[in-house]
């Protein structure tokens, strides 16, 4: 009986606080002020037949910035590509104005292409975001950037994945909500550690006084969420945008093994987070073990109810995230796949310290 209730108040914990209702105080206002000029920074390596389409999805959003005053700049890395897309850049730098840059890649991390982007960019506030994304809306930008500089320093958006189907999309589903859901969650009680790099803006300021991503060059990634912890200890303020009109959809790997492998180089960041947000992250888990513990050693209708009840108030929690975020509410019931979620993560890891070592791209 002590093992389920001490399992039930650790997830009724850190479901009212770190999963809690305090998300949907996140949105910015209409009022908010909007910066005079931001740049939106994208990489690529070996893209050349998603940049024409990430092109036409990203006009409706610059067309609409622009529109209420906002000079945007479009930077685009070539990050040592080997197949067309250096030409295919080059030739959008004619039409469509993009400042185009080539970068050899002597690191396997996405961070020397985002560092050269950044050196190229001239907007006050940066937006950077992955050629497979696109955004939800036209007011995309407008959202990511209202209150910049006056009101935040970083803003983390979200992307989640786009149509698919199968058991595989499902879990990729589940997996990228759950993030998000954590990252946000985070924000909101002001210890930020997660962020996105497929959706996520700051300021130049903060970006200078961070002083790049030198300091965890050596990491395969953590482009997003190491830096943004290194700004917080700076002090930086960072917010979160929720509504779909922030949003971009991500294309995800359509294979096991291609999933797999992004999350070998995903957890890699995890190894040299601090012990205290290590710590913390783990209590979900830990919870889990002491409800399960309890039910296999008393079976009881008691450990049961506190089981289901633990499971329940996840569920709404989950669900309310989901709502907030524009996306279906009732399907808070994928939360019963995430054990196999978190032994698809845990085989990912194993697979990053022991054979593999997989670069971004």
């Amino acid at each position: 009986m002590m093992l389920t209730a001490s399992g039930l108040a650790l997830h009724a914990w850190w479901a009212l606080r770190w999963d809690g209702l305090g998300i949907r105080k996140t949105s910015a206002q209409a009022g908010d002020e909007l910066p005079d000029t931001c740049s939106v920074v994208v990489c690529c390596h070996n893209e050349a037949p998603r940049v024409a389409g990430f092109h036409e999805a990203l006009r409706s959003a610059l067309n609409h910035a622009a529109a209420l005053g906002v000079h945007v700049q479009v930077v685009a890395v070539n990050h040592g590509s080997t197949d067309g897309t250096a030409e295919t850049l080059e030739a959008l730098k004619e039409r469509a104005g993009w400042t185009v840059v080539h970068q050899s890649r002597t690191r396997p991390s996405k961070k020397e292409a985002l560092e050269a982007g950044m050196a190229a960019a001239t907007g006050q506030v940066v937006v950077v975001t992955d050629i497979d994304c696109t955004p939800l809306t036209p007011g995309w930008l407008e959202a990511m950037l209202r209150g910049a500089s006056a009101q935040w320093d970083v803003c983390v958006g979200l992307s989640l994945p786009g149509r698919g189907a199968g058991w595989l999309h499902v879990l990729q589903q589940l997996e990228a909500e759950r993030s998000a859901q954590k990252a946000v969650g985070a924000v909101v009680r002001g210890r930020p550690y997660l962020g996105f790099g497929r959706n996520m803006a700051f300021t130049r300021e903060m970006w200078t006084r961070v002083g790049g991503m030198s300091k965890h060059a050596h990491v395969r990634s953590g482009d997003d969420d190491l830096w943004l912890q290194e700004a917080v200890t700076l002090g930086a303020r960072v917010t979160t945008q929720t509504s779909a009109a922030a949003q971009t959809a991500s294309s995800w790997p359509a294979t096991w093994e291609g999933w797999r492998r992004q999350k070998t180089r995903h957890v890699s960041a995890s190894s040299v987070y601090p012990m205290a947000t290590l710590a913390r992250l783990a209590l979900p888990t830990v919870g889990t073990g002491l409800l399960a513990a309890g039910v296999v050693h008393n079976p009881s209708g008691t450990s049961v109810l506190c089981a289901g009840s633990a499971l329940l108030l996840r569920a709404v929690t989950f669900g309310l995230f989901l709502r907030q975020a524009g996306r279906p509410p009732l399907r808070a019931w994928t939360l019963l796949l995430e054990p196999a979620v978190g032994l698809f993560r845990s085989w990912s890891w194993w697979k990053g310290t022991t054979t593999d070592s997989t670069a971004w791209k």
